[in-house]
């Protein structure tokens, strides 16, 4: 077995492991779910929110594969996609890369430097659905927007979309980080209701074209951030009137900030996310190692340029949290 090649990589704290090669260069499909738990594992792997298999074609594009911290395989992951584009467009020195994921491609273009010293790319998401062909809330009538729903909370309204992952968003006016934890795990534990899982959003705007957005994501629980979880939101608030398609809305995450708006495909809308691709480290670890257990995984040593930077774009967007009276946990200022 050769040694993993793998990059830590995150976009709004949302820290992706990014794997060169195809999954099955690697492990038998019976040891791949092993592998997947192991390395994201905070205790005894190298702890992250995901992993995203990447084979590169050498001509600008690549295929990818992304699996979540429980082993089960998902569409999409929009913040990883930033740091896969990220690692491929210096590899090649390109302006763009189109990477390729089940039936959709992803455009990564490099989005310049903030004044902090912050990589940023864009990443061009498949259109978004409003009615898509796996419902996502079982016996309604599709769309489903704004609605209210007892089965997924008491008293707010949501609205289901897919992006490809599905998503459930809800637009608050007041934000309770244990309402969305309870509200993400009665999602998780009612298949008869949501009968393909969802991811959750609450968002709250904070003012024109500015909003806060935090996601229950399946599989994961809370992150700092979800890629998707900001293009769905977006959508939602086009949607709703809050926003026009085409405005970029400044959103805060707990995890970091990116920009996102929408761009007319036919009748549809395809989002775009920009924000941080930063790389925190390069590293190899032996495959045996992730399937017998023993010592706990080896990371890289930091970038410290690359981890600097973006704590001083970290702490200006929790700054700016505290002074609208939010508090997400487990996210400190540095």
């Amino acid at each position: 077995m050769t040694a993993l090649s793998i990059a830590k990589t995150h976009g709004s704290r949302n820290d992706i492991l990014v794997v060169d090669g195809a999954p099955d260069d690697h492990f038998a499909p019976a040891d791949l779910t092993r592998a997947v738990i192991r390395l994201c594992d905070r205790r005894s792997g190298l702890g992250s929110d995901g992993v995203y298999f990447v084979a590169d074609g050498h001509d600008g594009t690549a295929r990818a594969w992304f699996f979540n911290p429980d082993g089960s395989a998902a569409l999409l992951c929009g913040n990883g996609m930033r740091g896969v584009g990220r690692i491929l467009l210096d590899r090649h020195q390109a302006g763009s890369v189109v990477v390729h994921t089940g039936p959709y491609s992803f455009t990564v273009q490099d989005a310049g430097t903030t004044a902090h010293g912050v990589r940023q790319v864009s990443v061009e998401l498949p259109a978004v659905d409003f009615t898509p062909a796996d419902p996502i809330v079982a016996g309604v009538a599709w769309p489903f927007v704004d609605q209210p729903l007892p089965t997924f909370h008491p008293a707010r309204r949501v609205s289901a979309l897919a992006v490809p992952n599905s998503h459930l968003i809800s637009v608050v006016d007041a934000y309770e980080e244990a309402e969305l934890v309870e509200t993400g795990r009665r999602v998780a534990d009612s298949p008869a209701a949501f009968p393909i899982g969802a991811n959750l959003s609450f968002v709250l705007p904070l003012a024109d074209a500015e909003v806060f957005v935090h996601t229950y994501e399946r599989g994961a629980g809370l992150t700092p951030s979800c890629g998707s979880g900001i293009a769905a939101s977006r959508a939602v608030l086009s949607r709703l009137g809050l926003a026009a398609p085409e405005q970029p809305v400044l959103v805060r995450n707990p995890g970091g900030t990116a920009r996102s708006w929408l761009q007319p495909v036919g009748d549809a809308w395809q989002p775009v996310l920009e924000g941080n691709a930063t790389v925190v480290y390069r590293t190899e670890i032996d495959p045996a190692a992730l399937l017998t257990g023993g010592a706990p995984l080896v990371g890289g040593e930091p970038d410290k340029a690359e981890t600097d930077a973006f704590a001083l774009l970290s702490d200006e967007n929790l700054a700016a949290l505290r002074a609208a009276g939010v508090h997400p946990s487990g996210v400190q200022a540095h």
